[in-house]
């Protein structure tokens, strides 16, 4: 810069020398003088002019025209102007490359300004919390207008998190987390829970049905426990009697907690995969099945078949029949006497392997088939637990159909049957031919 400034002195006494000497030749090395300041100033004066014209050109390179100071000043200008333009093309891909990311978040992401005005959201936020791109500037609880919401912005606390329900739709719970950063501003998250209070809400369910479906039979034990305990002189026939009365109980929570212990495990088990499984004779196991469950039948319901000669299936056998005989229990259980059940295992070339239980019963009703497999939901539980049904059953066949690449679908209507299927990919199926070069095979 001292360099710049030493050429501007002398050039500006080299002007003055020149017109001095003209001045000197005429006799008026004063005027001389004033003439060679006054030409000096305006040739500044245009050079300033011309500075003052690239200034208002961002991008442009310094003029040719310019030297001395000036050319000093414009040339660390424009050094500055390309640091300040590189760093801003920095920062606004900074920026692209956050909003890009915010907005393929799942959750909702909104900053707010110091007043808790909205600064900037996602597209998350736009369907999650119905905001609009209007409502950027305003104050956020006036579009949520939640009072726990706008107490819980108003406080200022943001340690705890908030769940409220959602503003878009009342059957959904939202939960909300607010982060201070930057200069006075926050940063909002809002996260659909709605699915994980429902897994909280099935988890009490699940203890309290478990807790309420041992304690029934327990107190029917107990009683008889004590009845025993107090009567010394009970005859053999009383005796026999009250061992009868304990068994159908115990028998009940036996079958409880070894369907508790099967959902455990098929909960927590691998999947099975078709190369590692077994090859089923599914039609033998039909007909082990109806062998075991005629004790409950007695007569009371025609059973019929339609089973596809050879067609076997891949798979665990002992979950396999677990599934099956429940469909097949829950039919004799639960349809009135008389009514017709079908079996009927085939295969297409379109839906793979179908199992179905199919009968002629008094159906059920809409709004009980898509919660059938939840673990203890009954449509008549008082009917439920008079045929000794734990409520677990579908449950069972929904996980072990899950572990077998499988699809539970039911088909019902008032007063027109229902129909189970059991749906199984090609993959899992097993045609005669298949399975007698499977066993050469493994002969050779």
């Amino acid at each position: 810069m001292g360099e710049s400034w030493s050429k501007e002195f002398w050039r500006l006494v080299t002007d003055l020398t020149i017109f001095w000497f003209i001045g000197l030749l005429f006799g008026q090395p004063l005027w001389g003088l004033i003439f060679g300041f006054l030409f000096y100033l305006t040739l500044l004066g245009r050079r300033a002019w011309t500075f003052q014209k690239w200034l208002e050109q961002k991008l442009s390179e310094p003029p040719d025209d310019l030297s001395g100071v000036f050319e000093e000043f414009a040339y660390r200008i424009y050094r500055i102007r390309n640091r300040s333009r590189k760093r801003k093309k920095r920062m606004s891909e900074l920026l692209r490359r956050w909003q890009d990311s915010s907005a393929a978040l799942p959750d909702a992401a909104v900053v707010l300004n110091r007043d808790t005005s909205i600064a900037w959201f996602n597209s998350t936020a736009s369907s999650m919390l119905g905001l609009k791109a209007s409502d950027t500037g305003y104050y956020i609880g006036n579009l949520l207008r939640s009072p726990p919401f706008v107490h819980f912005v108003k406080a200022g606390d943001y340690e705890e998190q908030l769940e409220i329900p959602s503003p878009m739709d009342e059957g959904r719970t939202l939960n909300i987390r607010i982060t201070p950063y930057g200069r006075n501003q926050t940063l909002m998250l809002v996260s659909d829970v709605t699915h994980i209070q429902r897994l909280m809400t099935m988890r009490r369910d699940f203890i309290a049905n478990v807790s309420h479906e041992l304690r029934t039979p327990l107190t029917v034990i107990m009683g008889y426990i004590e009845t025993l305990k107090d009567d010394e002189d009970s005859d053999p026939a009383m005796l026999k009697d009250y061992i009868q009365r304990i068994e159908a109980p115990a028998q009940r929570m036996r079958s409880l907690v070894e369907d508790l212990l099967l959902l455990s495990s098929l909960d927590t088990g691998a999947p099975s995969s078709p190369e590692s499984s077994s090859v089923i004779n599914v039609a033998s196991m039909v007909k082990n099945i109806l062998t075991e469950v005629e004790h409950i039948n007695q007569g009371k319901h025609v059973i019929t078949q339609d089973m596809e000669p050879g067609l076997m299936l891949r798979g665990v056998e002992k979950e396999i029949y677990s599934a099956f005989n429940n469909l097949v229990t829950n039919a004799v259980r639960y349809t009135p006497d008389g009514t017709e059940i079908l079996i009927r295992w085939r295969s297409d070339q379109t839906n793979g392997g179908r199992f179905c239980v199919i009968d002629n019963g008094q159906g059920i009703a809409p709004e009980h088939l898509p919660r059938l497999t939840e673990r203890f939901y009954r449509v008549d539980v008082g009917r439920s637990r008079q045929t000794g049904g734990t409520g677990l059953g579908l449950a069972i066949v929904k996980q072990v159909l899950r572990r077998h690449d499988g699809e539970l679908n039911i088909f019902s209507e008032l007063e027109n049957g229902s129909e189970f299927c059991c749906n199984f990919p090609h993959a899992r199926l097993v045609w005669p031919e298949q399975s007698r070069e499977n066993q050469r095979s493994a002969v050779s």
